[in-house]
C-alpha cells in the first residue's frame, strides 16, 4: 500500500507545478515577441493571471495525465494538439478568422495557402497547432521535468490540485471566449463545433498509445 506524500515532499512537488504552469504561457505568448506587450513589463507580469491558467494549467494536467497512466511523448504530443486545436478553434477562433484582431500582416500570411473548403489557412494551422503542441505544452514540460530529475516521471497533483487546476483553466478560457464574442465581429460557431471532435480523435490517439511500447 502506497503512503501518502509527507507534507514536505507535497510541497516539493508544488515548485514544478508552479513552475510549469509560469513556463507554459511565457513560451506560449511571450518568447516569440509579437505582441504588443512585449518590452512593459507590468503588463506582461499582469497578462500571466489569465495566461497561466489558460496555458500552464493545461501543460500540467497534460503531463500529469501521461505520467499517471505510465505513457510517454507521443501521447503528450497527442494531448498537446488536442488542446492547441481547441484554443485555436474553439476559444479564440483564430484558426478560422481571417482578420483577427486586426493584425496587420494577417490576411499576407493567410491567403496564399488559404483552403476555401476549410476556411483555414493550411500555413497558419501549422503555425497555431504545431506551435500550441510544442511551444505551450510539450516544450515546457521537458525543460521543467529536466530540471526536477527525481520528480520527471512522478504525478504532481494531489486531489486539491486535479480539482483547482481545470477549475482555472475552464475559468480563463470562458473569460478569453467573451472577449473574443465582445471584441470580434467574427464567430465559427458551426466549424468550431465540427472542430469539437478532433481533440477527442487525438485524446483517443492518445490512449491507445501503448505504454511498453512508446515508454521512452
Amino acid at each position: 500500500m502506497q503512503t501518502p506524500p509527507t507534507p514536505a515532499r507535497a510541497r516539493r512537488r508544488w515548485i514544478p507545478v508552479l513552475g510549469l504552469t509560469l513556463l507554459s504561457p511565457v513560451a506560449a505568448e511571450y518568447l516569440i515577441g509579437y505582441g504588443d506587450t512585449i518590452g512593459r513589463p507590468k503588463e506582461l507580469l499582469a497578462g500571466l493571471l489569465v495566461l497561466g491558467p489558460l496555458y500552464g494549467t493545461v501543460a500540467v494536467l497534460i503531463r500529469e495525465a501521461v505520467r499517471r497512466t505510465g505513457r510517454g511523448w507521443p501521447s503528450m504530443l497527442l494531448l498537446g494538439l488536442a488542446f492547441g486545436l481547441i484554443q485555436a478553434g474553439i476559444i479564440d477562433q483564430s484558426l478560422f478568422n481571417d482578420d483577427y484582431r486586426d493584425v496587420p500582416d494577417w490576411q499576407e500570411t493567410l491567403r496564399p495557402t488559404f483552403v476555401p473548403g476549410l476556411g483555414i489557412s493550411a500555413a497558419m494551422a501549422l503555425n497555431f497547432l504545431v506551435g500550441h503542441m510544442v511551444w505551450s505544452f510539450c516544450a515546457p514540460v521537458a525543460v521543467v521535468e529536466a530540471c526536477v530529475p527525481r520528480l520527471a516521471d512522478r504525478p504532481w497533483l494531489g486531489r486539491t490540485g486535479l480539482i483547482v487546476l481545470p477549475l482555472l483553466y475552464l475559468a480563463a478560457a470562458a473569460l478569453i471566449y467573451q472577449d473574443h464574442l465582445r471584441t470580434e465581429h467574427f464567430t465559427a460557431a458551426p466549424r468550431a463545433s465540427a472542430t469539437a471532435a478532433v481533440p477527442a480523435v487525438c485524446a483517443g490517439a492518445a490512449v491507445k498509445c501503448s505504454v511498453r511500447r512508446w515508454a521512452w
